[in-house]
């Protein structure tokens, strides 16, 4: 019998075998850090007890609630449990979280998600490959703002995010920050802080995200100086869709990889999707 329950850290083992089992990018940390987040919105469905669904909802204060993780067992599909997931994360993401309910949905699952109300808002892509360094002078001199963030700078680099996302996600970004293999690097104008990048490793790529730069102009200088972050690897960046994030992106060596559609409930909203944006955390945490 199928019975859906609180995810709990006994759990992640499992649900970290349903991630890999789906080809996707997570680790042992992104499971933490969704429990660690947002303990009431991670969600588990099981069968005889074993582990066979999740879904996890992320929320950023009253503005925004982000549902993702919807996983079934390869061996348990096309009997409704992802079905009984989503609604459970929606439920809670309506009752919990912000006024705005969003996801990011791939083509198939688009029709799916319209029928509980969620609308279309704009074309995200998933971008691989491997990151080419800078070769030439002005490059280098360009890249000279950009420094390692650290813990004293973790508070003007919130500040900044919060007035360019019009979101305060200062608790994702502080989580992430302070696991021990998550790099950050911001970069400094005439009037201060212009832009920051967070990396993080993945199953298979590195993932550079979020990204949020004032200036479209400084982003492929602060992609380009954390390419030695790496270790030779390729990486994932998951971006709107916007002609200066494509420039950015392509000049650095990645390229387009999947399509998706993001989409929010119960309006088509912007959300996490400010001119300022040009990667999101990834896919899962909007």
């Amino acid at each position: 019998m199928f019975e859906l329950r609180s995810l709990t850290a006994d759990d992640l083992k499992d649900a970290m075998e349903l991630s890999t089992q789906a080809g996707w990018n997570q680790i042992d940390a992104d499971w933490e850090r969704f429990l660690a987040r947002c303990p009431e919105g991670c969600f588990a469905g099981t069968v005889d007890g074993d582990l066979v669904a999740t879904t996890t909802v992320s929320t950023y204060g009253d503005d925004v609630s982000w549902i993702g993780m919807v996983l079934v067992d390869e061996a348990h599909r096309s009997q409704g449990y992802g079905s009984r997931m989503f609604e459970r994360g929606l439920e809670y993401a309506r009752e919990h979280g912000g006024d705005i309910v969003g996801l990011d949905a791939t083509h198939l699952g688009e029709p799916i998600y319209q029928k509980y109300g969620f609308e279309g808002v704009t074309t995200v892509y998933r971008w691989q490959g491997s990151v080419d360094e800078p070769t030439d002078t002005d490059d280098r001199e360009r890249d000279g703002r950009v420094e390692p963030l650290t813990a004293q700078d973790l508070d003007a680099v919130c500040e900044f995010d919060q007035s360019h996302v019009e979101t305060d996600r200062s608790d994702l970004l502080r989580t992430l920050v302070a696991e021990s293999d998550v790099r950050g690097f911001y970069s400094r104008g005439s009037n201060g802080i212009d832009g920051y990048a967070i990396v993080r490793p993945g199953r298979r790529n590195w993932q550079i995200g979020p990204v949020v730069t004032a200036d479209p102009s400084a982003t492929e200088s602060l992609l380009r100086n954390i390419s030695t972050s790496f270790d030779g690897r390729d990486v994932i960046v998951d971006a709107p869709d916007r002609d200066a994030v494509s420039s950015s992106l392509d000049a650095i060596g990645l390229s387009r990889e999947r399509e998706l559609v993001r989409m929010t409930y119960p309006e088509p909203e912007p959300a996490l999707l400010t001119d300022s944006v040009r990667a999101f955390v990834d896919f899962a945490f909007g």
